[in-house]
C-alpha cells in the first residue's frame, strides 16, 4: 500500500472520517498528504467549519 496519495483520496477520507473513526494507516496517508498540499488542509478547516455550523443550527433549532 502506498502512502502517497492525491487530493481526491484524501477529500474522500476526510468525509468519511466524519462518520467514523479511520485506520491509523488512513490517518498518516492524510497527515503525510497536509504537509505537502496547500489545498486539503483549506477543505479539512472548512469541514470544521460545516460541522460546527450545523451543530449550532441543531441545538438552535432545539431550544
Amino acid at each position: 500500500m502506498k502512502l502517497k496519495v492525491t487530493c481526491k483520496v484524501v477529500t474522500h477520507l476526510l468525509l468519511h472520517a466524519e462518520d467514523k473513526p479511520l485506520p491509523w494507516l488512513a490517518r498518516l496517508r492524510i497527515h503525510l498528504h497536509m504537509r505537502i498540499c496547500a489545498t486539503c488542509p483549506r477543505f479539512a478547516r472548512q469541514l470544521v467549519v460545516m460541522r460546527n455550523a450545523f451543530a449550532e443550527l441543531r441545538r438552535a433549532r432545539d431550544d
